[in-house]
């Protein structure tokens, strides 16, 4: 959660000096992982243990939905708002699992699903109100806002989709999460050729940004070293979680690293934490542990009994 919550700060930074940053450093990210698998992993190249054309739709999934969510940052999205739509990242999935893989979960997990989003939303709106109220500029231009907005939705499904489909990969092929984090972004490096222009013109800004005070070299380098790493460190425990667990465990894990991420964030940084983040607090953890099983739900058996007698008799034949 710390590592998360410095990861989008100092991305929020960059794209404050350099408004169309996000696609270098989705770039940098996967220049990153690739050179880190070549050099610590080179067996990847010549023995990999999942086909390479198995990544295909995961890589596509994967690059399309990591470079919405960083370039809706270019589009007056503010990080309140990225992190309510993300929010409902558990309802996403649970979505997707059921239209397309046809998985059917107990009432205590819907019910779960539910409450955890419902404690995020609840603590991310007091906090856009609490910017909003300080005189932070939220909206900007409508329009401009109406495409980050429609970035971040399908962000939100499409990375539901790509755990699901790595969930499957790893099932019928074994658990490889550092050889999928490689391929995935070796393979997706190339969709990057048509920003190619974006890129270098980015450079140039980071180039000219104020030396680092320490270092010396320019400060948006350093924060975009800074920043790829983090995100390596969080993207690779998400792929080894993936190998493990089904998707929807990880993502309500994942929800969880944003929900405490946004409360470090509060005290970290002598944030007002109100009545209405006590109370999302509580949603949250008591969505999880209904999840996890740690708390039973009276009566759960009851509930399903009936649930299943009214899906039968739907299905019977009128």
């Amino acid at each position: 959660a710390v590592v998360s919550t410095q990861s989008t700060g100092l991305l929020e930074k960059m794209v404050q000096e350099s408004p169309n940053c996000t696609v270098l450093v989705t770039f940098s990210s996967y220049i990153f992982i690739i050179l880190q698998g070549i050099i610590l992993n080179p067996e990847f190249l010549f023995n990999n243990q999942i086909p390479a054309k198995n990544y295909f739709i995961v890589t596509c999934l994967s690059f399309s939905t990591n470079l919405c969510n960083n370039v809706a940052l270019s589009y007056n999205v503010d990080m309140p708002t990225v992190v309510i739509i993300r929010s409902g990242s558990l309802v996403a999935n649970m979505i997707v699992s059921i239209i397309a893989f046809k998985r059917h979960y107990t009432f205590s997990k819907y019910l779960s699903v539910v409450t955890v989003t419902l404690g995020v939303i609840i603590s991310t709106t007091t906090t856009a109100k609490i910017k909003s109220t300080g005189g932070e500029d939220v909206d900007g231009d409508l329009s401009t806002w109406l495409v980050g907005l429609l970035m971040l939705g399908y962000g939100l499904f499409g990375s539901a989709t790509t755990g699901v489909f790595q969930e499957k990969l790893f099932a019928r092929f074994g658990k490889h999460p550092k050889e999928a984090l490689f391929y995935i972004n070796l393979l997706g490096v190339v969709c990057f050729i048509p920003s190619y222009n974006n890129i270098m013109a980015t450079i140039y800004e980071f180039n000219d940004s104020p030396a680092y005070p320490i270092f010396g070299i320019p400060s948006l380098w350093v924060y975009c070293l800074m920043n790829v790493g983090m995100q390596y460190i969080c993207v690779q425990s998400i792929y080894y979680l993936l190998s493990e667990w089904t998707s929807l465990a990880v993502t309500l894990i994942t929800t969880l690293r944003k929900f405490l991420s946004l409360l470090l964030s509060i005290m970290l940084f002598n944030n007002t934490f109100t009545q209405e983040h006590w109370v999302s607090a509580c949603l949250v953890f008591l969505g999880s542990a209904l999840f996890s099983g740690l708390i039973k739900l009276p009566g759960e058996a009851y509930i399903e009994g009936v649930l299943r007698r009214l899906k039968r008799e739907h299905e019977l034949p009128s």
